[in-house]
């Protein structure tokens, strides 16, 4: 009986870390697939349009995929072309299987400009020396 528990006193731990370890890689992997994904879906929107999107891909439970893409609601033909696109860039039978991953299009923000910056810009480039006081 003592032998037992000291069998499992000296086992759990390593135990403990082993699946821990495994957790972190496995997780690890999830990551970089993920990274790869979004590579490959904003290299693909990016060379057919240009740089119009930045998508984001995540890994939900289940194992499908969810792709977030903030688009000009304005303007149709490029949301189209961004859909389409993004579409493309995942694999056949990802794209055969209901459920399998999702696109979501959110409103894309526009960037407001800011006249200071235009400013110190044309300073710069007048060779004038800009002063931040």
């Amino acid at each position: 009986m003592l032998s037992a528990v000291a069998v499992v006193a000296v086992l759990l731990p390593v135990a403990l870390l082993t699946a821990a370890l495994l957790l972190s890689t496995w997780r690890e992997r999830i990551r970089l697939v993920a990274a790869t994904r979004q590579i490959a879906v904003t290299d693909a929107i990016h060379g057919e349009l240009g740089a119009v999107v930045s998508p984001v891909v995540r890994r939900r439970l289940g194992g499908r995929w969810q792709l977030v893409i903030p688009v000009p609601f304005d303007d149709l033909d490029t949301v189209t072309h961004v859909v389409r696109t993004a579409y493309g860039a995942f694999d056949a039978p990802e794209r055969t299987k209901p459920g399998r991953f999702e696109i979501v299009l959110s409103q894309q923000e526009r960037p407001v400009p800011r006249r200071e910056r235009v400013a110190v810009s044309a300073r710069r480039a007048r060779g004038e020396s800009v002063s931040w006081t």
